[in-house]
């Protein structure tokens, strides 16, 4: 193993959006086993800090890879694209509209008569549009071109607001239950 391999070459997978979760998973509980830091206790200080530092490499490439925003993100990084370098180019006017109506739903459904079914009808619509996004990006990123790959910037960071909706939606979701 070596710190300067992708993630997903890491994980022994293609470079592709759609990934093999259960392969994914096998090869992390393999690379924590051998890499483990409890495992250099008797070795050298130096090799107990790489056993630390691919620990830590090993954990972050999981989080991102099990995560279908993070892997956008981090796929768009491969091509030297950074999300936060793109600053705050205007968002189309639709989608905005369409988030503020998606929020006004969220905070209606506190009070509906049955807020469950409200939630569920709110996480079922992002969950769509999610995927209609994902689906999006797949496509925007594989032509590769440089429009296309500028329009699957546009497609993350739409995917970013959904995100923190489906945040929000479960912090609600936790407070009506607890009450």
């Amino acid at each position: 193993m070596s710190l300067t391999e992708n993630y997903f070459q890491l994980f022994d997978l293609s470079e592709q959006y759609a990934i093999d979760e259960n392969s994914l998973r096998t090869t992390y509980r393999e690379l924590q086993r051998k890499t483990h830091p409890d495992k250099f206790v008797g070795a050298s200080q130096h090799e107990q800090l790489l056993a630390v530092q691919y620990a830590a490499t090993i954990n972050d490439a999981y989080d991102v890879l099990t995560s279908p925003l993070k892997r956008a993100i981090y796929m768009l990084s491969l091509k030297g694209i950074e999300l936060d370098a793109q600053g705050s180019a205007s968002m189309d006017p639709a989608f905005l509209m369409e988030q503020m109506e998606l929020r006004e739903e969220l905070e209606n459904a506190e009070h509906a008569k049955d807020p469950e079914a409200a939630l569920e009808k709110v996480a079922d619509h992002l969950d769509a549009e999610l995927e209609a996004f994902q689906a999006t990006f797949v496509s925007q990123f594989e032509k590769g071109c440089e429009a296309e790959l500028a329009a699957a910037v546009d497609t993350v960071k739409k995917m970013q607001f959904l995100a923190k909706v489906r945040v929000d939606l479960e912090h609600l979701e936790h407070e009506l239950l607890v009450d």
